[in-house]
């Protein structure tokens, strides 16, 4: 339920708002909702992870991944064709790491504050 959440409402927002409002979603849904740190940052990271690879691509495929070649050139990567699978895959990875951090830090806040009440 926490990767649908996440998953759905940043596709929605991330059309309106800057990248960064991942990591308020994914605080707030795992202050929610989140059952164990574990699966607060895997669900986080996994949704992020998998929408940014996603739109990665719907926005590469048609012009026959040519940003995220050049994208790849200026990140140094080797010359070869694959370089836009490459930079997709950095583009999730840091992705999922703020959505996953993000969850992590919501899911610890709840517990601090259920505590002390």
């Amino acid at each position: 339920m926490l990767f649908l959440l996440i998953i759905i409402t940043c596709l929605i927002l991330q059309f309106f708002l800057p990248w960064w409002i991942v990591g308020a979603v994914a605080f707030l849904f795992a202050s929610w909702v989140a059952k164990s740190a574990i699966q607060a940052f895997g669900s986080s990271f996994l949704a992020l992870f998998i929408l940014w690879v996603a739109m990665g691509l719907v926005h590469s495929i048609p012009n026959d991944h040519l940003l995220a070649n050049r994208v790849g050139q200026m990140l140094m990567l080797p010359e070869q064709g694959f370089n836009w699978a490459i930079v997709l895959l950095i583009t999730g990875v840091i992705g999922g790491l703020a959505a996953g951090f993000s969850a992590l830090a919501g899911f610890y806040c709840r517990q601090v504050f259920s505590k002390q009440g």
